[in-house]
């Protein structure tokens, strides 16, 4: 299948120098670069759904659930 789409000049010389410095083709570049953004997109909708869908059925964490978890991984900057 073929698809004609606009890139920005900035991302196009992007991609011609990494397809060069690769020695792979600009579709074989975009559809792996395509690929990894739509399945790591479908993952955080899906997380996100699931989040919703927890917080619907009231599960939250504790209190003392999120002060382990700061004491853990420290405060939010």
């Amino acid at each position: 299948m073929t698809t004609t789409l606009e890139i920005r000049p900035e991302l196009q010389a992007q991609l011609d120098f990494l397809a060069m410095e690769t020695h792979r083709s600009e579709s074989e570049l975009v559809n792996e670069a395509l690929e990894s953004y739509l399945q790591r997109t479908q993952l955080y909708i899906t997380r996100l759904k699931q989040r919703v869908a927890e917080a619907d059925a009231g599960q939250f964490v504790t209190a003392k659930e999120m002060e382990n978890f700061f004491l853990t991984h420290g405060e939010p900057d």
